[in-house]
């Protein structure tokens, strides 16, 4: 079974993506984002589930990831990457992925933000 099942898959992980959009809207780093984010969500729901092994949506839509250079025309600062991951974890918290999951899952995407952190 993929990662991306074990974490509850499309019906977790949408709405999941779609309360984490909310509250970066909501949060100082919405001035990184264009303001509809709606094709956001939709990349980043691609990307996650390409990345725990569901679904290949991202490459056919987008191509290789890329997300170091994908990220690197916006200044992003270490607390912007916090920010972000304070939104992710706070949208884990608030959704139905089992318990045990999330603490990987918080820590890869982690990773993740730090490593697109370009600004100090």
């Amino acid at each position: 079974m993929a990662l991306w099942d074990d974490l509850g898959g499309d019906a977790v992980m949408g709405p999941l993506l779609r309360d984490f959009y909310a509250r970066v809207a909501e949060s100082p780093i919405a001035r990184l984002f264009p303001s509809d984010l709606e094709q956001t969500f939709v990349r980043q729901f691609a990307f996650q589930s390409e990345f725990w092994g569901g679904p290949a949506r991202y490459t056919p839509l987008r191509g290789h990831p890329r997300l170091r250079a994908r990220h690197l025309p916006f200044p992003i600062r270490v607390e912007d990457a916090e920010e972000w991951l304070s939104c992710m974890r706070a949208a884990v918290a608030a959704s139905g992925m089992i318990a045990d999951q999330r603490e990987q899952f918080i820590e890869r995407m982690r990773q993740i933000a730090m490593a697109m952190v370009n600004t100090y």
